[in-house]
């Protein structure tokens, strides 16, 4: 039985004001440590979060599965059952960089899984005390709204990048497409991406490492409000998976997703 949307929202919302805002800015010396590299960090707040909510969503549905972002990167194996029964994925504390720099752009990330596809995803934008919400089929809503997308503001595309993660091959390439034919800017949240996507304040965003954890949600919450969210070489949509590097390009509603990948392509 699926839980309830709603129901699923105030958990996410009460678990994350009181773990996550009362301790912005506010971290204790040891409470942050790098994992894979010095600018991928965790802090106890990420794992305090991610404890919360699987207690709390694994009662709301008993017998699916949890693969929290903490629990996944200390054993990847975990993501191998995705497309085998329900389960939830979470990033309990997206964008944990600007959370530890003071950045006013964090949030988190839930997503409910079922037969390898997202049906109910989530987006808690912290800082704004705002959630994003879709099931699939029904459209997406923004603060209790079905959301409103703004147009495209100018002929040339803006949007979010991140290259970092790529072959040298598909940098280069993807590099020089970006300054030739749009206009583009680092992004360091992925909560915040597909927000800013939601709302038309960006038409695009072009990520390289892919965790489902970042995805999931983000993908079904955009292609529910008309966006689109593809892999850049195929087109092929996005669904959960285990982790990989490789170009995903996600497009605002309104706008053409293969003008965009073309421009990137070229």
């Amino acid at each position: 039985m699926r839980p309830d949307p709603e129901r699923v929202a105030a958990v996410i919302a009460e678990i994350a004001d009181a773990e996550i805002l009362p301790r912005y800015r506010k971290l204790e010396p040891g409470a942050v440590r790098a994992k894979e590299s010095l600018s991928d960090l965790v802090t106890v707040v990420d794992e305090a979060v991610e404890r919360a909510l699987k207690s709390a969503l694994c009662a709301l549905s008993p017998g699916a599965a949890f693969i929290g972002e903490e629990a996944a990167s200390a054993d990847p194996s975990i993501l191998s059952g995705l497309g085998e029964r329900a389960c939830w994925i979470v990033d309990p504390l997206d964008g944990t960089r600007n959370f530890v720099r003071g950045v006013d752009e964090f949030g988190t990330i839930v997503a409910y899984v079922e037969n390898g596809q997202t049906v109910i995803g989530w987006i808690y934008a912290a800082p704004e005390r705002s959630m994003a919400i879709a099931v699939a089929g029904q459209g997406a809503m923004w603060r209790g709204a079905m959301v409103q997308t703004a147009p495209q503001r100018g002929m040339r595309p803006t949007g979010l990048k991140s290259t970092g993660w790529l072959t040298p091959v598909w940098r280069d390439r993807l590099v020089a497409s970006l300054k030739a034919h749009v206009d583009s800017a680092s992004g360091h949240c992925s909560a915040y991406a597909y927000l800013k996507l939601l709302m038309g304040e960006v038409d695009f965003k072009l990520a390289s490492r892919i965790h489902s954890w970042d995805h999931a949600a983000g993908a079904l919450i955009l292609s529910e409000a008309g966006g689109a969210v593809r892999w850049l070489d195929t087109g092929a949509p996005y669904a959960p998976q285990a982790s990989r590097d490789h170009p995903l390009l996600a497009t605002a509603p309104g706008r053409d997703w293969d003008d965009i990948a073309e421009r990137l392509l070229c």
